[in-house]
């Protein structure tokens, strides 16, 4: 990063190319696809672009953007002294692959725990679904987390 002879962009993009080389290699050996390399670098470089503009720009402006507007007022906020706990699972129908991740925040929006995982192939997007509600509430239950909406 504190090398001065990679042009800035580079430099910048460091992160998101190592993220998409691991994002490739699980598509790879989790889907049995090959992705098109040179797409993952301009890729990288495109969401490096927009991350460091987000960055600099001053916080009013960002709080105004929103890249899908139907998405701007997705998340309401629990009550006080309460837990909100999103899900979201994904199944993949031509080879059954699926996944979930789940976060906790809580009455500010503060993120107070997170998980994502891959699950044991499933038929249809119903019992990923299954599967990934019972895995949140396993770990909710592990977690000792009770006054929680999810």
């Amino acid at each position: 990063m504190s090398n001065d002879g990679l042009s800035l962009s580079l430099r910048m993009a460091n992160s998101w190319l190592l993220w998409g080389i691991w994002k490739h290699r699980n598509t790879t050996v989790l889907a049995g696809t090959q992705g098109d390399l040179n797409a993952l670098i301009a890729h990288a470089f495109e969401e490096s672009k927009v991350w460091n503009k987000l960055r600099t720009m001053p916080t009013q402006s960002v709080t105004r953007l929103s890249l899908n507007p139907r998405c701007a007022v997705r998340w309401t906020k629990p009550p006080l002294d309460t837990l909100k706990c999103n899900i979201h699972v994904s199944w993949l129908n031509d080879v059954h692959i699926c996944g979930g991740a789940w976060i906790v925040r809580n009455h500010h929006g503060d993120a107070a725990f997170h998980a994502r995982e891959m699950f044991l192939p499933a038929s249809n997007r119903i019992a990923a679904e299954l599967r990934g509600v019972l895995w949140v509430l396993h770990s909710l239950r592990d977690l000792h987390l009770d006054n929680i909406e999810i």
